[in-house]
């Protein structure tokens, strides 16, 4: 991979990665559940996503390489943790795809009213996941463009949003009191999901060390200054109990602010942003496959067979497969977003192991990384980012057994797979020493 991507393509990548079409969905819910302090709820998902920058920045100037993720917990933890980090990440895109494409049936709506939101939900997964398995680009242009239209949509509801706040929508601020203030962090911190992504690019950007930290930084303020805002709007402008009621809680703010040629923009934007969000999933769990695949931990079916010319058909297939199967759990918005969150965190817990060995088990790269915490700062920083992901995965799976049986048997599942494998192919390790 030639390293092209310099600092404003870094931000901009990040940027749009991570604010996506759950932006236009979650808010509206969450303030339901969390009234008007839905805003804090997105401060402290923040603090989740701090750690998510640091570990990255960290990892992604340690080991510059595209897939860094992978192979710094292979190689820091073990190869069965970097097995484990795609398998977990691999769940995340599927459930977040079923999010994307419900949220995506919401705003279609409001363009389409006639149309089944069921028939809009698998319709956009499989129009995406056909694209994919054609070897179509990743439509760079095209999403571009939408990520420039969600971001000028975001922008104009937050800011006229804001200017009209009434008093008395955000007064009581928690009228159900904290504990759902905390609980409505966990899906709230989905929203943040993406920023890790800067790992599986490290190999394509110019000067890492330096490259990689400062473009996290200020897509981080951006991101946060983003979600405060437009949470605030919404809750400011429209009573939180009316909020927990709509499906396109963005567009109606733009109709309440701009008429109805602003719902309409909105909407649009969101469509857009839903649609090559849900692209860029297919293309990410799809090539997540492959990769696994040409290491030979997955069937070589899987593979792109080692050729420019090869169509990734039957990994996309899985994917679509999957993501199917997962929209016709019927879950709400909401539960989706609780499960990719949980999922993240359990991948974030095997990140803080990792920070935890640096400077241990990675003596050479360390010692010439122009960027590095210093051993103590990664020790407290792995600690810190275990802690805080086992303290919010707790309110994930407290007294819900279906999710804990689940989550338990996923990953129980993911083992004896890897272990089986082993077994059945003769190698002890999967990834190059």
């Amino acid at each position: 991979m030639k390293r092209e991507l310099g600092l404003v393509a870094v931000i901009v990548t990040v940027v749009g990665y991570v604010i996506g079409a759950s932006i236009f969905v979650l808010p509206g819910q969450l303030a339901g559940s969390a009234g008007p302090a839905v805003v804090i709820s997105y401060a402290l998902a923040a603090m989740i996503a701090i750690f998510s920058c640091i570990s990255s920045a960290q990892i992604g100037s340690l080991f510059p390489q595209t897939g860094a993720g992978y192979i710094a917990i292979s190689r820091l933890v073990s190869p069965m943790g970097g097995f484990l980090t795609i398998w977990l990440m691999l769940a995340v895109y599927i459930m977040a795809i079923a999010l994307i494409a419900t949220g995506f049936a919401d705003y279609f709506l409001v363009l389409f009213p006639s149309v089944d939101p069921k028939m809009a939900a698998y319709g956009v997964v499989i129009f995406f996941g056909l694209i994919n398995m054609g070897g179509a680009q990743n439509l760079v242009r095209l999403q571009t463009i939408l990520v420039i239209v969600f971001m000028i949509a975001l922008v104009a509801v937050s800011i006229g949003g804001v200017m009209v706040i009434e008093k008395a929508n955000i007064i009581p601020f928690m009228p159900l009191g904290f504990d759902p203030v905390i609980h409505a962090v966990v899906p709230a911190f989905f929203s943040y999901g993406g920023f890790m992504v800067v790992m599986e690019l490290a190999g394509e950007i110019k000067k890492p060390e330096r490259t990689i930290p400062l473009g996290l930084a200020i897509s981080f303020i951006v991101v946060l200054v983003t979600y405060i805002a437009l949470s605030m709007a919404l809750v400011g402008s429209i009573n939180w109990q009316d909020l927990a009621t709509l499906n396109a809680p963005v567009s109606h703010l733009a109709e309440k602010l701009f008429g109805e040629w602003g719902s309409i923009f909105v909407a649009i934007a969101a469509v857009g942003a839903a649609a090559t969000s849900v692209n860029a999933l297919v293309l990410v769990a799809s090539r997540d496959i492959i990769a696994l695949s040409d290491d030979g931990i997955f069937p070589s079916y899987l593979s792109n067979s080692g050729t420019k010319e090869a169509r990734p058909t039957n990994s996309v297939l899985v994917v679509l497969l999957f993501a199917i199967i997962a929209l016709m759990f019927g879950q709400s918005v909401m539960e989706y977003a609780i499960w990719v969150s949980g999922v993240t965190l359990l991948y974030q817990v095997i990140i803080g192991v990792a920070l935890l060995y640096i400077s241990s088990r990675a003596v050479e790269a360390y010692a010439s990384a122009k960027f590095k915490l210093k051993p103590t700062t990664l020790i407290i920083c792995g600690l810190a980012m275990i802690a805080i992901s086992m303290l919010f995965l707790y309110f994930v799976f407290a007294g819900n057994n279906t999710r804990t049986i689940a989550a338990i048997g996923y990953l129980v599942f993911g083992i004896l797979y890897y272990i089986l494998r082993q077994k059945f192919t003769g190698k002890r390790n999967f990834i190059d020493d």
